[in-house]
């Protein structure tokens, strides 16, 4: 079984209480997409998961052209959510709090404290809505499953969680308030963490699946880091393993495939 489908493998256990929390872990939270116009205005929380409000926000005025405000709603869900940022973006104001006070004569422990006693360090997380795979047409559930689309990340039935994907599209940012540890219901083991990281970097840097997933899906083994040895006419190229081991591979070089054009604004 590979990674995306082995609970075993995937979620982190046990999962320990007092642990910050982390990149991948899997909360109760809101997420939200804002859409034009409005809808309702008087609209009770829900008390279940996986439901969905659809509210309104503003109003516009009368008669008010740009750059004046349009009508705006908000479709809100109450669900399961990943926690999306790496670990040093969660704390990263919190750590230079603690720099700074460290080296402004403040012992380490008495610099962690107080910084850790400031909630505006740090207040805002992003999260994407965890989803179930029946809204979905079949063929296009079992290519998230196997971890293939952009913008989508599989997640194997685990416990209280279920079979889902989480979609990267649709990422709220949140006040961390809203995710108390009591909300955490699961963490991600760090090797689907390292899966989770890359698929970052590919749907929000560069939007191309890396060849890297064919060779680890080929070779059943994450691939934790590359050597090159290029020559003249030759490269070689040699992938560690997870478990230490190397594969090398070689070719010819070629020129590079030429940038294709950008693509219009969208919209009038």
């Amino acid at each position: 079984m590979a990674w995306f489908d082995d609970p075993n493998v995937y979620f982190r256990n046990p999962l320990e209480p007092t642990r910050a929390i982390s990149q991948g872990d899997i909360v109760v939270a809101p997420t939200a997409i804002i859409t034009p116009e409005t809808a309702d205005t008087d609209v009770a929380a829900p008390s279940d998961l996986d439901v969905v409000r659809h509210v309104t926000l503003w109003r516009a005025a009368d008669n008010v052209e740009l750059p004046g405000a349009p009508s705006l709603s908000a479709t809100v869900r109450w669900g399961l959510a990943m926690v999306v940022p790496h670990n040093c973006a969660l704390a990263k104001e919190w750590n230079e709090r603690v720099a700074e006070l460290v080296a402004g004569g403040t012992p380490q422990d008495q610099a962690q404290a107080e910084a850790s006693a400031d909630p505006e360090l740090d207040p805002y997380i992003g999260v994407a809505p965890i989803l179930a795979y029946s809204a979905l047409s079949q063929e296009r559930a079992d290519a998230i499953a196997r971890g293939n689309p952009l913008g989508s990340f599989p997640i194997p039935a685990g416990g209280a969680i279920p079979a889902s994907y989480v979609d990267l599209s649709q990422m709220t940012t949140v006040r961390w308030e809203l995710i108390a540890k009591p909300q955490r219901l699961a963490a991600l083991s760090d090797l689907a963490a390292a899966h989770l990281g890359h698929r970052l970097a590919v749907y929000y840097a560069y939007r191309a699946k890396s060849k890297l997933d064919e060779l680890e899906a080929a070779v059943g083994q994450r691939i934790v880091s590359l050597v090159s040895t290029p020559t003249a006419r030759r490269l070689m190229v040699g992938l560690v393993l997870e478990d230490g081991s190397t594969l090398t591979l070689e070719g010819d070089r070629q020129p590079s495939a030429p940038v294709g054009p950008d693509r219009p604004s969208r919209g009038k």
